[in-house]
């Protein structure tokens, strides 16, 4: 995988901390924790994997399989879709 892929998936990365770095850090009530529940903890068990590959330098990481994995990810729970990261990813590729 070349530089400017590697750097692609580490924006992905960054953008998404950055979306979740606007949640607030106090909680009103039990609904406001239940839903950054539903949000944070699948997301960030579906990007653990390219957080990793990251630290590896992208060493055995299969993006066919990735992109699989969030394509399904995003059938599954239609209501955190992460479509925006594969647009953002491939803007960020023709940007360089």
């Amino acid at each position: 995988m070349n530089d400017l892929r590697k750097a692609a998936y580490r924006g992905i990365l960054y953008n998404f901390l950055l979306s979740i770095r606007s949640i607030p850090t106090t909680l009103n009530d039990d609904n406001q924790a239940m839903k950054l529940g539903k949000f944070a903890g699948p997301v960030a068990y579906q990007l653990h994997n390219l957080a990793l590959a990251s630290v590896n330098d992208f060493v055995g990481f299969d993006e066919a399989q990735f992109w699989s994995s969030m394509d399904i990810f995003n059938n599954n729970n239609p209501d955190t879709q992460l479509t925006y990261l594969r647009t953002q990813f491939e803007r960020d590729l023709l940007a360089s």
